[in-house]
């Protein structure tokens, strides 16, 4: 009889602990796991600063064109020197922002990698099937979000690459033969520089709505809250009263000349 008890004591003890142990086990996995939230938190950061990246370099691309298009404007009466220095400057402008936009991709992929290897990973811990599933089904739709920012940016940046290099030949171009001759043959190139414009623009505008789609897509939920109902703004707006048909007015009759009122 001692003997059993003993041994009940035993099995009761070995349970315990192997529960703490899994407790603790579950704990180590938990706490680990934020870091995970971290990078996740991170690659929205840089996704965001793609996105300015791209409303940037729009603008800087066009800013230069339009340098560009004031300099051979038949109507130009300033000073060609000044106008030309400013010119070249538009156009360094353009091309520095050009750089900055491909650095801001390089940390984009690096935490990206982390972010999706380790979400892979962790797929193989769920215990609960129906939940491993949806979580792979987020893993793959984020992963195509996170991917089409890659390709649009990619593209973005072979033509604004292109386009920074004609507005340079442009700039090179007009420092040595600054003439009517000269200035009018660079005019003649201008509608297909538009072109070419227009088409960077297209693409940057690719790049920065392939940007906000994943932020819609994987922004935390009270950020989401914030953007689609911004503070102070709280009382919802109240109906227009309908319109009310206006009142009928009688109006007596005049009486008529040389007779007495009633």
């Amino acid at each position: 009889m001692h003997h059993a008890s003993t041994a009940v004591r035993s099995l009761a003890l070995s349970l315990t602990l192997a529960g703490l142990s899994a407790c603790s086990g579950l704990g180590f996995s938990l706490q680990s796991s934020q870091g995970g939230l971290d990078q996740v938190d991170q690659l929205l950061t840089h996704v965001e600063r793609v996105q300015v990246e791209s409303v940037v370099s729009k603008e800087r691309a066009q800013g230069a064109l339009e340098g560009l298009r004031a300099l051979v404007a038949p109507e130009f009466k300033g000073d060609a020197a000044a106008a030309h220095t400013q010119f070249v400057s538009a156009v360094e402008q353009s091309m520095d922002q050009a750089e900055a936009l491909q650095a801001s991709v390089r940390p984009l992929k690096r935490t990206g990698e982390r972010v999706f290897e380790q979400w892979t990973e962790d797929l193989e811990s769920f215990g609960n099937i129906a939940m491993r599933q949806r979580s792979q089904e987020r893993l793959e739709a984020t992963r195509a979000r996170y991917e089409a920012i890659l390709t649009a940016t990619m593209a973005a940046q072979l033509a604004y690459d292109a386009f920074n290099g004609d507005l340079h030949d442009h700039a090179l171009f007009l420092e040595h033969d600054f003439n009517a001759t000269s200035v009018g043959m660079i005019a003649g190139e201008q509608e297909a520089l538009r072109s070419r414009a227009k088409e960077l623009a297209r693409r940057l505008d690719a790049c920065s709505a392939a940007c906000q789609a994943y932020v819609e897509f994987s922004a935390p939920r009270s950020e989401v809250t914030e953007e689609a109902a911004p503070a102070g703004d709280a009382t919802p707006a109240q109906p227009a009263p309908l319109p009310t048909a206006p009142k009928k007015t009688t109006s007596k009759p005049k009486p008529r000349p040389g007779s007495q009122p009633q």
